[in-house]
């Protein structure tokens, strides 16, 4: 549905190919926002107001061209929705060092690229919302998800650190936080898959959420559009928890 307050906007988004990154492509499309739809696979949803490009969150020459690329083609950034995000399932003590670096290349070094490039433009022109998707699991811990969980935890205080940055530097740039519990996406199958278990692991997961059900992707990006609209401009270096009572527990 066309929304006033997102026609024309520029809309930069990662991990844009599928779960909760391509439904908020779709989403920002559908209000009318110019949207950037970046992934490793180089596609994403069909829009008219989509343009899938190839992006390697963990090369910052990437970053780099995809902002030229951006500003020359629509003059402006509006919008940075750091989605992109892996995970890989294993006990510390059995765990590859190279892998545990591998989800931190991915979901902490991409975070940051993405947040560098992002604040570059946006101070310039002196306005801007950087929305990080971080997860429950930077809050609280889970056990055989040690690499996430401090990978998802470091981006809920780069996040704020870049807030505090923006802030010094004067105009209405803001920087925040998303923090899921576990959403019907590829990813949360994915970790099935990893613990051999699928479907039953799928229904297992769901026994330690209060709800018993998983959020949907238009829960979350119902949160993340809020959080790029003018409605949230107080909210600055904020973490929105989005996870029916998860944490309270």
């Amino acid at each position: 549905m066309m929304d006033q307050e997102f026609f024309g906007r520029v809309v930069v988004i990662t991990g844009a190919a599928s779960g909760i990154g391509a439904r908020c492509a779709e989403r920002f499309a559908e209000a009318g926002a110019n949207v950037v739809a970046l992934d490793i696979q180089g596609v994403g949803p069909r829009h008219e107001r989509i343009e899938a490009r190839h992006l390697d969150v963990t090369r910052e020459e990437d970053w780099a061209a995809t902002f030229a690329w951006a500003v020359d083609r629509f003059g402006r950034v509006d919008c940075l929705v750091n989605c992109a995000g892996i995970i890989v399932v294993g006990n510390i003590v059995d765990m590859r060092l190279e892998d545990f670096q591998r989800v931190f290349a991915v979901n902490v070094d991409g975070a940051f690229l993405g947040v560098k490039y992002a604040l570059g433009a946006m101070l310039a022109k002196g306005t801007g919302s950087i929305i990080n998707i971080s997860s429950t699991a930077g809050i609280v811990g889970s056990p055989g998800a040690a690499a996430y969980c401090a990978s998802k935890g470091a981006v809920r205080l780069l996040t704020k650190s870049a807030a505090l940055e923006a802030i010094a530097a004067g105009g209405r740039v803001r920087v925040n936080s998303v923090h899921p519990a576990m959403t019907d996406t590829p990813m949360v199958r994915d970790i099935a898959r990893q613990l051999g278990g699928g479907k039953d692991i799928e229904e297992q997961f769901k026994q330690v959420l209060p709800s018993r059900r998983f959020a949907t992707t238009n829960e979350i990006v119902d949160a993340i559009m809020f959080l790029a609209s003018d409605r949230s401009s107080y909210m600055n270096g904020s973490e929105l928890v989005i996870d029916n009572g998860f944490t309270a527990q």
